[in-house]
């Protein structure tokens, strides 16, 4: 049908021509033929006009169908490329009525909305975006004449979609007149995508050069020129437009004692005769003083004969530390001469420096310690956890300290010791360091402790208490009660009539009691020792009930021959009937907990074989058959979707694996050796990031456990330093690893991005819990990390501070993890 129209229209003029000539002809025919002469010449020129008429309608027709023809496949071909292109093509009347439409535009309509659009629908009736009044604008201004491009984004099931709007009039051929708009509308969310990483990723780059304040030199080194960045002018003083980029300029800003060597040393590198140019001198500022630069650089590029081509590196300005190093060393001539034990450590509260006095009190030398937090060394199990806590609240508030705590010498004797810790704050503000004053008050203790019992005996009350003597020989029965408070006669009923001068160990027997026990308490008041029990014992009325007791020797200041024991006595009977009950409860709740157990493993188990189905499925799908790249999209992040959750039914069988592991062989091997191991795993991104890496481990630490539980603490623990590493400075990060008498120590520490420790209070080793969403992470690190080290019977603390760093200190009791070695030092804590 569509071919005959063409041919119906091609074949219209030259029949309108054909009956005009024959028109003409009859008209001549009927002429007045009184002149046969010019009849003849007449008819003759009208046949000769007719013909020649028929020739050019005939010519006009054939030529004019080919044209038509021709035309009618081109827009065929036109058509069928528009029809599938990915883009959306469409077209509207000026009463906003579809004129036409591609396929793209069609299945997506549809796939929004849900209506199936034909020629003819009203654009504005179907729910193509969330306001369409805005796009009824739109139309209107192509309407008038105007071309224009837009861009918008789209909520869809997968994400934010932004689209480019191409908006232009469609004009009648012959009058030019404005008929309807023809609209392209382009997918570009992967361009505005990578454009928005490119951004971010530069912006980082940016903020990370100019937070580190660092130098960036840029040199030629055929031409031995070089380009310098802003803040590399500005430490030596000058404008960006001002300084000249020839190295001998700057050759000439070295101090005379450093610049043979420097140059040396970069002459060295160019050649290839060291790995990287790392060197410390002073340079002239323009002021004229001198200033202390740290270099660092590397030959980036080299030609086919292995000639340096180019050579980039930075600049650090190092003046401030170099300073204080030099008053570092006057103050230690200063407290080398004081007779109370003298700490600086750095601003990191590690040990820089120790008097000789601190040496003297604690057996820990200088070189034993350096570098090391010097609560660490000496801490031991009478160590007040809370005053520990509280000191490093305070070091982390930058405060002034003043606490008494229990210190261990090297040789394991304990003493007490007085602490006043006062930061050190530059002319900026910035903390330097910590200077620890320490005095031994171990002796003035003793009479503290002495002096606290006694009034504990006579003025607290609300405890029974009883006051024993010492005879002067070890007897039995000459151990007597001489004191006995009200509180104990009430919660006994016997007076204190009824109490003095009775043995108090027949005081408290009874049929139920336990002699074993009792002997304990007799064997702790005869040999001067504290000891505290629970015991059954019985009231003056025969009933039994349960007590907790403490007992004291305590010195008698009338007398110093001569001393008392203070007895405190408490009623437990609540508490101990609590215990049983929760006994019997634990009992359940490890049974319940079994069973638990069993059902998530059989959860999970029967969870991954329908999401490796839809895995499989997903991989076998014929992807040419997806209609268009939406679909596509909706494909991949099915796909997506099932590797997450069957990574997650993969962590719960790791967890159960680790809550079960109990019965998995343990390895022998060096610690330091699998540290070493970890971090060489990293090595790329440590390069990348610049990260400084510190491990102190001793080489004679032996360890046997589940080797498979020590690395994955290790490199959970790196891998977070590395992921939460600071963005305006490099990374420090120190790995270190001791003995104590009680535990083997693992610390990580790192000066990244810190953690509010009072927010994430009881969340941090909770399963999928992140708090820094800026980079990739699960979320289930330290969950596996925690677990493993309560398998292994051990614990781990967090010491965090927000924007400064982050410390886990990981303590795993001797007996569950050390080879014992003869030449293994004992009793250490920090070096």
């Amino acid at each position: 049908m569509e071919k005959i129209k063409v041919l119906l229209r091609g074949a219209y003029l030259p029949m309108k021509s054909l009956l005009a000539f024959v028109f003409i002809a009859l008209a001549l025919v009927s002429v007045n033929d009184f002149l046969v002469s010019a009849y003849i010449l007449t008819h003759t020129q009208a046949s000769l006009l007719l013909l020649t008429g028929a020739m050019i309608a005939i010519y006009g027709y054939v030529h004019i169908t080919k044209a038509s023809y021709t035309k009618h496949q081109r827009d065929s071909y036109a058509w069928n490329i528009m029809n599938n292109s990915p883009e959306m093509v469409w077209a509207v009347n000026t009463e906003y009525k579809l004129l036409f439409f591609n396929e793209a535009f069609r299945s997506s309509i549809k796939l929004f909305s849900g209506h199936d659009c034909r020629l003819g629908d009203d654009v504005l009736a179907i729910d193509m975006a969330e306001d369409n009044s805005k796009w009824k604008e739109l139309y209107n201004k192509a309407l008038r004449g105007i071309t224009f491009t837009f861009q918008d984004t789209i909520s869809v099931a997968i994400g934010i979609a932004s689209y480019e709007n191409s908006f232009q009039p469609l004009k009648s051929p012959k009058s030019g007149r404005i008929e309807g708009v023809t609209c392209v509308s382009r997918d570009i969310t992967w361009k505005v995508v990578q454009e928005k990483k490119l951004r971010e990723s530069n912006e980082k780059l940016r903020m990370v050069v100019d937070g580190a304040k660092l130098g960036i030199w840029d040199l030629d080194v055929k031409t031995w020129k070089a380009q310098y960045n802003d803040q590399l002018k500005g430490m030596l003083g000058y404008p960006p437009k001002e300084s000249d980029g020839s190295q001998v300029a700057w050759q000439n800003l070295f101090h005379p004692d450093d610049r043979d060597e420097a140059l040396d040393l970069m002459k060295k590198h160019i050649k290839g005769e060291i790995e990287m140019i790392d060197m410390e001198y002073r340079m002239q500022h323009k002021d004229g003083r001198w200033i202390w630069i740290h270099n660092r650089g590397k030959v980036m590029e080299r030609d086919s004969d292995g000639r340096a081509v180019r050579a980039l590196g930075t600049h650090t300005d190092i003046t401030h530390r170099k300073l204080v190093e030099s008053e570092l060393q006057k103050l230690s001539l200063v407290a080398s001469k004081t007779h109370n034990g003298v700490v600086i450590t750095d601003a990191n509260a590690r040990v820089a420096w120790v008097n000789e006095a601190y040496e003297k009190m604690t057996g820990f030398t200088l070189a034993e310690i350096a570098g090391k937090s010097p609560a660490d060394a000496v801490s031991g199990p009478d160590t007040d956890s809370a005053v520990a806590e509280r000191i490093e609240e305070k070091l982390a508030g930058r405060q002034i300290i003043r606490e008494e705590v229990v210190y261990y010498k090297k040789n394991g004797e304990k003493i007490w010791v007085a602490l006043e810790i006062t930061p050190i704050f530059d002319a900026m503000g910035n903390l330097e360091r910590f200077i620890s004053i320490e005095t031994d008050i171990t002796e003035r203790k003793k009479h503290d402790n002495q002096r606290v019992i006694l009034e504990a005996a006579v003025k607290n009350i609300a405890e029974a208490v009883l006051i024993i003597n010492k005879p002067c020989e070890k007897n039995d029965a000459m151990y007597k009660v001489v004191y006995s408070n009200d509180a104990f006669s009430k919660m006994t009923g016997f007076s204190p009539e009824e109490v003095e001068q009775r043995n108090p160990i027949s005081l408290l027997r009874g049929p139920k009691s336990d002699s074993g026990k009792l002997a304990k308490v007799f064997d702790a008041i005869t040999s001067e020792s504290y000891i505290q029990e629970d015991l059954v014992s019985y009231k003056k009325n025969g009933e039994s009930f349960w007590i907790n007791l403490a007992v004291s020797p305590v010195g008698d200041l009338s007398n110093n021959n001569q001393h008392y024991f203070v007895a405190i006595v408490k009623d437990i009977s609540e508490r101990k009937q609590a215990q049983n009950e929760a006994q019997g409860l634990t009992s359940e709740l490890i049974s319940r907990n079994k069973e638990l157990q069993e059902f998530t493993q059989i959860v999970s188990h029967n969870l991954r074989a329908p999401v490796v189905n839809i895995l499989g499925l997903t991989q076998i799908f014929d992807k040419s058959q997806a209609f268009n790249q939406y679909n596509l999209k909706i494909l991949k992040h099915l796909t997506e979707s099932a590797q997450q959750l069957d990574t997650i039914l993969i962590d719960l069988n790791d967890i159960l694996q680790v809550k079960e592991s109990s019965t998995q062989v343990k390895q022998k091997f060096i610690l330091k050796d699998l540290i070493q191991q970890v971090l060489s795993s990293f090595i790329l991104q440590i390069e990348e990031s610049g990260a400084k890496i510190s491990v102190q481990a001793d080489e004679s630490i032996q360890l046997e456990v589940i080797r498979g539980y020590a690395h994955s603490i290790v490199h959970n623990l790196t891998t977070n330093a590395l992921k939460y590493r600071h963005p305006r400075r490099p990374l420090e990060l120190e790995v270190t690893s001791y003995t104590t008498e009680t535990d083997l120590v693992l610390w990580v520490k790192d000066n990244g991005l810190g953690m509010n420790t009072k927010q994430i209070e009881g969340k941090l080793f909770k399963l999928y819990k992140r708090f820094h969403n800026h980079v990739e992470g699960k979320g289930m690190g330290l969950f596996l990390v925690k677990t493993q080290v309560e398998r292994m019977g051990g614990t781990i603390k967090v010491f965090s501070t927000l924007g400064k760093g982050t410390a886990f200190r990981v303590a795993i009791p001797r007996e569950n993890c050390l080879v014992e070695q003869e030449e293994m030092q004992y009793a250490l804590e920090v070096k």
